[in-house]
């Protein structure tokens, strides 16, 4: 798919980057993590930009929190390629957001693309609160990029096979002080019986783990996608991750 250039004034936020070697994996192909972590980083560039950085953020006990992601690969770029990481928000509904995010390459075609749905936290009452108009307004809104429909909710296959518990580690945390959204997606990968080149990946997010947390994989596979609930101690899951592979 060619990339479709923003109107005027849109508010799209766009990083020039290379795949570089710790984003690879031993095909020398970018992994699916490394990819999660570019869109998180785009729109973490572009929060900066309009005064909303990761330290404004804590000192306000506020921020967003990832609920959805649905993402799309159309091919996964090499080691060295030139790309364009590009994100803006398309909606702002009471505590919730959707923003999108691309990769395009040189030739200015589409490798990847993903729609996620976000809700505003105040984290000192721990509870959802509507983001301020000026900030609603400070990011704007663009057309939604094409994607895919999708159910509301991932879905999990029934009787899905247990796997080995993982415990939270420290490289996995974040600065909000709970497991990294892409840390979800590489744990999934890990407990996959083979390796996999999905075409569309979708997560649903439910709660956060913190660290020394344990957490009990569940995989199951049907109609060409795995699906691994990673749940915790009381079996409600933390995140439930699912890959499509192409038919």
């Amino acid at each position: 798919m060619t990339y479709q250039a923003p109107r005027d004034g849109a508010p799209v936020y766009e990083l020039n980057t290379r795949i570089r070697y710790s984003e690879v994996n031993h095909r020398g192909t970018l992994t699916i993590p490394a990819l999660i972590n570019c869109f998180q980083d785009c729109s973490t560039f572009q929060s900066a930009e309009i005064g909303m950085n990761i330290g404004k953020l804590h000192e306000d006990r506020q921020g967003w929190v990832l609920t959805h992601w649905q993402i799309v690969i159309d091919r996964y770029p090499g080691l060295c390629e030139h790309v364009v990481v590009g994100t803006f928000p398309s909606s702002f509904k009471g505590v919730a957001a959707t923003r999108f995010f691309y990769m395009r390459d040189a030739q200015g075609e589409l490798v990847a693309r993903a729609r996620s749905t976000w809700a505003f936290m105040d984290f000192g009452k721990g509870r959802l609160m509507r983001p301020d108009p000026e900030l609603v307004k400070a990011y704007g809104t663009a057309e939604p990029l094409e994607m895919p429909d999708e159910e509301r909710r991932v879905r999990v296959p029934a009787a899905p096979t247990p796997c080995e518990p993982l415990t939270v580690r420290l490289h996995q945390i974040d600065t909000n002080e709970h497991v990294n959204n892409g840390q979800y997606v590489q744990m999934a990968l890990e407990v996959l019986p083979r390796e996999l080149d999905p075409v569309s990946i979708r997560v649903d997010y439910r709660s956060a783990a913190v660290l020394g947390d344990t957490i009990y994989p569940m995989v199951g596979q049907e109609d060409g996608r795995f699906v691994v609930a990673l749940n915790g101690s009381d079996g409600e899951p933390y995140a439930v991750v699912e890959f499509t592979s192409a038919a």
